[in-house]
């Protein structure tokens, strides 16, 4: 014959596996609330390369940079002799690590952020094919972020600071200045003689 505290000891292992298989068998995913640091990380996650991109001013200027043969970027737009290669991998690679400061699920109307007519409009294009659509807004309230719409991603305020750089691109457009030795000045200290032509 089992004894009584044996039993109770049954009973209780008995309800703790009942407690055991319902809490495997529910979804976590509907109890749990996404906290802020959820809706945080990087904007852009891409699993190929950026080749080329087209950012544009609302109402002002355009600028269009593809990658070269060699992989370097390279102005299409506007036309230049050179191109800061340089000052855009470095506008790209702050672009990529723009961090998502808040996920505006319930936020601003579109023309309270300023997007309904933005000031900057972004179209990335990947090596596989992919595009991606970007637009930014106004200045968030507390000035250290931008409201930006990504294709049908939704509204987030990013990192101002981040993004700045590329932005920057629009006005002055990274054209590599190649200076031009001046032409010799023949003087009669260098031993020629100015009244002759040679």
């Amino acid at each position: 014959m089992i004894r009584r505290s044996t039993l109770i000891v049954l009973l209780i292992l008995a309800g703790l596996a009942a407690v055991a298989f319902y809490l495997q068998r529910s979804d976590p995913a509907e109890d749990v609330q996404p906290t802020p640091a959820e809706a945080s990380g990087p904007l852009f996650q891409f699993d190929s390369q950026i080749s080329g991109f087209r950012l544009e001013k609302v109402g002002g200027d355009v600028l269009d940079i593809g990658r070269d043969e060699q992989g370097l970027w390279k102005l299409n737009y506007p036309l230049a002799e050179a191109t800061d290669s340089a000052a855009i991998e470095s506008a790209v690679s702050q672009l990529l690590s723009t961090q998502i400061v808040s996920t505006l699920e319930n936020g601003p109307s579109l023309e309270d952020a300023g997007l309904a007519q933005p000031a900057f409009r972004l179209l990335l294009q990947l090596e596989s094919g992919q595009q991606e659509l970007m637009s930014v807004g106004k200045e968030s309230p507390t000035g250290s972020g931008y409201y930006v719409l990504v294709g049908s991603r939704g509204l987030f305020i990013v990192n101002k600071f981040s993004l700045d750089p590329l932005l920057t691109l629009a006005e002055i457009p990274p054209i590599l200045l190649i200076e031009t030795p001046e032409p010799a000045i023949l003087t009669p200290e260098s031993g020629a003689d100015p009244t002759t032509i040679p």
